[in-house]
């Protein structure tokens, strides 16, 4: 069933963030653990090309008929990737910044509300139609959201304008699956993941080696394994959610996408973690099991 993508998307990044979770007893690194995981992530996607090509040829590129047309559609998927890499690490860079300013709650809610960018464009731009009730469920999605992040914030002008920018940086990042599913063809797939995350992995030895040069800390054997644990349902989380966002409407795959997310490790925290949950997590769970329904009715 095409659903199993979308599920199994969910899955792996509800690992990822268990992951995460968990690491933090063993590393305290966490610009190490960011680099292992993408050297995770682009040793996978590397692996799993269909060619070990990664470069179009630019002789090729300018020349008429069907080579020509092969390696544009190759330059596509290199320069989609790049700029979802970018996207990729941005975003969470952007999140731990506004986690100090903003707080954990307030900085997660903006960040997860990002989902509804691509959905409107889905929706305005790409003719994609919801029904009455799937509408419904999305608005369902984004109340969960905030009953479930949201509180109060603190600050100014500058606090709440990094919150704009990060629900920006969230949404396009996102939105970047849907993008390339409509000007990039499907041979490539593994090609736009792969510079996603070379770029991502590039980018992240910046903050890595600042780390590394202004407090002296190492990367330890911790730190890449930890990092190896994180990468691998990543890339995984990354690939099924392109495979799900092909075959089906953005207005229904983001939004299970985040909420099945939430669920999953709402799931695992309390029974297995050992996590207590807010009464308004509670009641967050329940308008997203109600969104979930109205979404695949």
């Amino acid at each position: 069933p095409i659903l199993i993508y979308l599920i199994l998307a969910a899955l792996c990044s509800a690992s990822m963030a268990v992951a995460l979770r968990l690491s933090e007893g063993y590393s305290s690194n966490k610009y190490a653990i960011l680099t292992g995981n993408y050297v995770t992530c682009t040793f996978i996607a590397y692996i799993l090309l269909p060619e070990k090509r990664i470069l179009p040829s630019l002789t090729n590129l300018f020349r008429a008929g069907a080579e020509a047309g092969a390696e544009s559609a190759m330059m596509t998927a290199v320069l989609a990737g790049i700029i979802n890499g970018v996207f990729f690490l941005g975003m969470l860079l952007l999140l731990q910044y506004s986690i100090k300013k903003n707080g954990a709650v307030l900085s997660s809610a903006f960040a997860k509300l990002g989902i509804m960018l691509p959905v409107a464009a889905s929706v305005l731009f790409l003719n994609e139609r919801p029904t009455l009730l799937q509408t419904a469920g999305m608005l369902l999605v984004a109340a969960a959201i905030l009953v479930i992040n949201l509180e109060k914030g603190k600050g100014g002008a500058s606090s709440k304008m990094l919150l704009l920018v990060l629900f920006l940086f969230s949404g396009m990042g996102d939105g970047m699956a849907k993008v390339f599913e409509r000007i990039g063809e499907r041979r490539f797939d593994a090609l736009f993941l792969f510079y996603t995350f070379l770029t991502a992995l590039v980018l992240s030895l910046i903050p890595m080696m600042r780390e590394r040069f202004s407090v002296n800390r190492k990367m330890s054997a911790a730190d890449f394994i930890s990092g190896i644990f994180v990468g691998i349902p990543n890339y995984f989380s990354t690939s099924l959610l392109l495979a799900a966002v092909t075959r089906l409407p953005a207005y229904l795959v983001y939004p299970c996408f985040s909420v099945g997310t939430i669920l999953i490790v709402s799931f695992v925290s309390v029974l297995l973690l050992k996590d207590k949950m807010t009464r308004r997590q509670v009641y967050g769970c329940g308008l997203i099991l109600a969104a979930l329904v109205l979404l695949n009715l």
